[in-house]
């Protein structure tokens, strides 16, 4: 079977504007209406139903130093028998497989990559909340940790693979240096500033045509409110046991009345060369 480059990797650390775009691509594809609960999109790269839909196996079977091999095998089949690009949400950093040492992702079957980029001070925030889990606790054991993973356990939840995230420095810096496919940068307070220029941009680098006025449309439709609303009537499948909320606030530069001096430090002095890169830092 012919490969074909059809993915395109919605990449992120948590909390980032991954799923906000991801409701956008849905209201674009359906007239300007969304539902947070029947996204438009491929599920997210860590998802173990994929493979086994795919390749028919059990994930739970499959020898860990096998599931790397597994993942892309399953990812490149989907991506051939597609006619239209797809959209595959990740919060793995890039890596290479330490089973095999070939990148986790199948780079012959991918288009480009997004990556959604955000002021790591607001990521903190928005992360304590998601994981149920204290600001310090956050910063010092999951921002802080070149380790961190989520679904870090012995056996798989119940429905995804453990993921890599460490650092957000690392993850940011992983999606940069990769040169086998385009990865285009899209920062989160652009996305909330400058909406319509900011998904039309994204868009075109991605050869995705719509109009202005589909674009507004579906803007509108995958407003955080809207998505915010829908979650407080008909809940939220995504949303962890641990999260009160999936959708929060939503809000940029919050950092700036939630965290201490100390805590602020401490992001940043993890953090500088990526916060400097992307105009997060502030002497």
């Amino acid at each position: 079977m012919e490969i074909r480059k059809n993915i395109i990797w919605l990449a992120s650390y948590p909390k980032s504007g991954n799923t906000w775009f991801r409701g956008f691509i849905t209201a674009l594809k359906n007239g300007g209406k969304v539902h947070i609960n029947e996204l438009g999109t491929a599920g997210i790269f860590s998802n173990k139903f994929t493979m086994e839909d795919i390749l028919d196996v059990d994930a739970d079977d499959i020898s860990r130093s096998d599931v790397d091999h597994y993942k892309r095998l399953a990812l490149t089949h989907q991506s051939s028998i597609s006619e239209d690009k797809i959209f595959i949400k990740i919060h793995d950093l890039y890596s290479l497989s330490k089973y095999d040492n070939k990148p986790i992702v199948p780079f012959e079957s991918t288009y480009a990559a997004i990556y959604f980029v955000r002021n790591p001070l607001d990521v903190a925030i928005s992360l304590a909340n998601h994981n149920g889990q204290t600001i310090d606790y956050v910063i010092e054991k999951v921002m802080g940790d070149p380790l961190a993973s989520i679904s870090r356990n012995i056996k798989y939840l119940q429905n995804q693979f453990p993921q890599w995230i460490g650092t957000w420095e690392n993850h940011v810096t992983s999606w940069k240096q990769i040169e086998t496919f385009p990865v285009y940068f899209v920062r989160y307070e652009d996305m909330k500033q400058s909406p319509q220029k900011t998904f039309s941009d994204i868009l075109q680098k991605i050869g995705y045509i719509a109009s202005e006025l589909e674009i507004s449309r579906a803007l509108e439709a995958a407003k955080f409110e809207n998505l915010k609303q829908q979650e407080q009537e008909c809940g939220f499948k995504e949303k962890p046991l641990s999260s009160k909320m999936f959708f929060h606030k939503g809000e940029m530069g919050q950092w700036r009345e939630q965290l201490t001096k100390s805590q602020v430090d401490k992001i940043k002095q993890l953090n500088e060369p990526m916060m400097r890169e992307f105009g997060y830092w502030e002497d």
